[in-house]
């Protein structure tokens, strides 16, 4: 369970959280791919709906990152008992969660779109979606649990079995409900939210089996819940608040971002979908060195071998570059080909090309800062990742704002937010980690 700072070791753990993020994506790239061919309105409420979700999601996460941010220590310590406690409490913690995020959409969210978007037809859309999208809440994030337990142990291939069962289901059930084939209603955009939430749920079944059955794990004591310990919630909610606060903002913001975009027209929001599921394909390979930064530094501090942590930072950014380089240099055979995926019709495809210029210029500087901001949070200074990603937050809505619905420049305009946001979060994570502050990490 103690990892060394190594290319090897790296890709061990990164590889497997990629597939996972690809699950993730797939599941917002099949509604994109499929609700093209519906409509304008549907593919446009997608975006909006699915970013809403993912806002939601992305709470619960938090606290799956804070927890792996503990057992990742505790792993380094070699403590396995520690792990599975920590395990166990997150769960109690996490389906509370859902309870509470489960009732704001599927209660609250037909008033909230009502309030915040122009168009009566897209609010109507994201509403049917969000309605049955919101019952996959309580086992997406048991499932992000349990991704989090098996990085923190270095065994991240039960994460590329369950990547490959909610993908295949996802687009299985997507075709089928979405469409109406093997003889059931077309349901369109209702359709995407019921298979993306059936998905889920076959998806957590699934690993709560595969744990079970394995042997190996038995020694970290999982599901024992022999007695809840408060300092144990304590010590999660502490570490896991800046990140929850952190991705309330940041996902906040990305909505917030389409809601702007919203005002510009069905078209712009359209065209902004097709750009943002393409974002989201080309960032999967990051996501993976991402969480790898997070759960290695903290194994590192751990094992009380913190001058090897920026080797390791260097050698994980210099990975996660070579992934977006090597993945541009394909998409240099043909620009249109991702989009093309995503849609049939040539005037999103023709529309699309300059947005989707601009996420290029994004795309390198995000394989190097998001590396930095994670190492930041897997030191234990989550904090100070809050602190960074606030004041950048507060730039990329200014300037989303000011492009979008006060001077209501061009589409490509208005995504060249991206380029800004992540040239000043890798300014400020680089200057706060060679100010060497967070070597006075208090033990986890």
């Amino acid at each position: 369970m103690q990892v060394k700072a190594t290319y090897h070791d790296i890709w061990h753990i990164a590889y497997p959280i990629m597939l996972g993020a690809v699950a993730q994506t797939i599941l917002g790239l099949t509604d994109t791919a499929f609700l093209a061919r519906v409509g304008e309105v549907e593919l446009g409420a997608s975006a909006l709906a699915g970013v809403y979700y993912f806002v939601l999601v992305m709470l619960g996460m938090a606290l799956s990152i804070g927890s792996q941010i503990l057992m990742s220590r505790k792993a380094g310590e070699g403590n396995r008992p520690a792990i599975g406690n920590i395990f166990d409490h997150s769960i109690i913690i996490l389906m509370t969660l859902s309870v509470i995020l489960f009732a704001v959409m599927y209660y609250l969210t037909p008033l909230f779109f009502s309030r915040v978007l122009k168009s009566h037809e897209i609010a109507d859309a994201c509403n049917t979606f969000i309605q049955y999208r919101s019952f996959g809440i309580f086992f997406i994030l048991p499932v992000n649990c349990f991704r989090a337990f098996y990085t923190s142990i270095s065994t991240t291939r039960y994460i590329t079995y369950t990547s490959l069962v909610m993908t295949i289901t996802n687009i299985i059930l997507a075709y089928i409900l979405i469409f109406g084939k093997l003889g059931f209603e077309a349901q369109g955009i209702a359709g995407a939210g019921k298979a993306s939430a059936i998905a889920e749920v076959i998806t957590c079944i699934f690993l709560i089996v595969i744990t079970a059955l394995k042997k190996d794990i038995k020694s970290f004591g999982l599901f024992r819940f022999q007695k809840i310990s408060f300092a144990q919630i304590n010590q999660i909610l502490l570490i896991s608040a800046p990140i929850f606060f952190q991705n309330l903002l940041s996902m906040g913001a990305w909505f917030l971002f389409f809601v702007f975009i919203e005002q510009l027209g069905e078209h712009q929001l359209a065209i902004s979908n097709i750009v943002r599921s393409a974002y989201m394909v080309l960032m999967t390979p990051v996501w993976g060195y991402s969480s790898a930064a997070n759960s290695m530094v903290s194994n590192l501090i751990g094992q009380n071998k913190p001058d090897e942590v920026f080797r390791l930072i260097k050698k994980i950014v210099t990975l996660s570059l070579l992934s977006i380089a090597g993945i541009f240099l394909l998409n240099l055979i043909d620009i249109r080909f991702l989009l093309e995926i995503m849609t049939s019709d040539k005037r999103l495809i023709e529309d699309s090309i300059h947005p989707y210029y601009v996420i290029w210029c994004g795309m390198f500087l995000f394989s190097i800062s998001i590396v930095l901001l994670s190492s930041i949070s897997g030191t234990g200074k989550t904090q100070v990742a809050l602190m960074i990603e606030t004041a950048n937050i507060f730039i990329y809505l200014s300037y989303a704002y000011l492009t979008a619905i006060v001077f209501k420049t061009k589409l490509e305009v208005v995504w060249y937010v991206e380029v800004l946001y992540w040239i000043t979060m890798g300014v400020c994570a680089w200057y706060y980690l060679r100010s060497n502050r967070w070597r006075n990490s208090k033990p986890l």
